[in-house]
């Protein structure tokens, strides 16, 4: 049944302008202090909407934000979208799943659909389950001209024998004319140069592999890939790419000055538009480099064990035009709470706001953890974060507004 849901906003209270008739008759009195400067914005965050269900991304594309949200026992995985700009009063509505749907729950885990906009596609990838009534799900899939969402995943079926599965896909990148994905986890790495109709292996094998998601990344020539494989055993590596991209030109990996990552496991490898700046979310820490991503050092770093605080950042956004400006995001181990930072000086130094996320410091329930799971710029260059109270419910959209002071 489709649904229709509708955030009213609360009430603002109009604020006066007080203006004073008075004044000095002295032209050459001194300025009081900070005259003439805009006034500091303090860094919020203002919570638009909840749901039940948890939140997984916010994405933009022909003047509309389309948000994700998970299955639960009673409703199936969903996409709402609203008109930009969003807003309290956003009214969102159901897109059409099409062959895409995801039922509810049942037996199987809590599942949500990724949203991510790569050229000109916006692109879902979920979860394929390995039970009978999930058979004819699909695992990635595009919007379609008409509104509804349409499987692009014919290339990622694979038969061993009788046994058949859908490849799933985490993350998809565009680099040139290519798209590069990680479809089956591992050591996986795909690249297609038809839109993501065929795929063709250049790393790992095209059938699903026991360790989690290779992370990857693509500057100039090279690529760079990170991971836990075999468990329990980070890693990082740099790889040189043919000319056009469709392959890896040997087996021998490039030169890479990087700390010892002990048994920190990759969550992202991402870089900053029209810098040299490359950084990698692992557990605990965050690695940076300046160097088009040939060094790294360490900008945080929490020892395994004992610590206060452990962040798993997996989400990083840096801030259109403003490229020393970055916000990232996660869970801390630690509490089980959400961590939330930002950086103004080019990620050297990062400033922790998690608390100022809904129920900071309140320990979740037994069990759950307080996710962030998305951050995104809009349009309007307005950074909108998606959190899950319990990890995979109890979803919350909130516009992020960084401070000056």
């Amino acid at each position: 049944m489709h649904h229709h849901i509708k955030f009213t906003a609360m009430a603002a209270a109009c604020a006066l302008l007080l203006a004073g008739c008075g004044g000095s008759d002295d032209d050459d009195a001194p300025a009081p202090p900070g005259a003439g400067q805009p006034p500091a914005v303090a860094t919020k965050l203002d919570v638009f909407t909840s749901t039940a269900r948890g939140m997984e991304s916010v994405v933009y594309q022909g003047g509309n934000a389309y948000l994700s949200l998970a299955n639960s026992k009673t409703e199936p995985a969903a996409v709402l979208k609203a008109p930009l700009p969003v807003t309290r009063a956003s009214t969102w509505s159901p897109v059409s799943m099409g062959g895409c749907a995801i039922g509810t729950q049942g037996n199987f885990i809590v599942r949500a659909p990724k949203l991510k906009v790569v050229g000109q596609d916006m692109w879902l990838m979920q979860h394929w389950a390995d039970l009978p009534e999930s058979k004819d799900e699909h695992s990635t899939c595009t919007l379609g001209a008409n509104n509804a969402f349409v499987a692009r995943d014919q290339d990622l079926r694979v038969c061993t024998g009788s046994f058949c599965e859908t490849l799933s896909i985490q993350d998809i990148k565009q680099h040139g004319n290519r798209l590069y994905s990680n479809p089956g986890a591992g050591q996986n790495l795909f690249t297609s140069n038809n839109g993501g109709n065929t795929w063709t292996v250049i790393r790992g094998q095209k059938a699903s592999m026991v360790c989690t998601p290779t992370k990857f990344h693509v500057i100039g020539n090279k690529v760079l890939v990170g991971g836990e494989c075999p468990l329990d055993f980070a890693f990082v590596e740099a790889y040189q790419l043919t000319a056009d991209g469709s392959a890896l030109t040997n087996e021998n990996k490039l030169p890479l000055t990087l700390p010892a990552l002990e048994n920190r496991n990759v969550q992202f490898i991402e870089s900053v538009p029209d810098t040299k700046r490359v950084f990698i979310g692992v557990e605990g820490g965050l690695l940076r480099s300046e160097d088009d991503g040939a060094s790294f050092k360490f900008v945080i770093q929490q020892p395994l064990s004992g610590a206060k605080t452990y962040p798993y950042i997996t989400a990083f956004v840096p801030v259109r035009g403003k490229p020393d400006t970055m916000v990232i995001g996660g869970f801390d181990k630690a509490t089980q709470m959400a961590y939330l930072a930002w950086s103004k000086d080019g990620g050297a130094t990062w400033i922790d706001i998690s608390n100022l996320t809904p129920n900071h410091g309140k320990t979740p329930p037994a069990g759950a953890t307080v996710m962030i799971k998305a951050i995104s710029e809009d349009p309007q260059g307005r950074i909108l974060v998606t959190m899950n109270d319990t990890g995979d419910a109890e979803g919350k959209l909130m516009q992020l507004t960084l401070g000056t002071n």
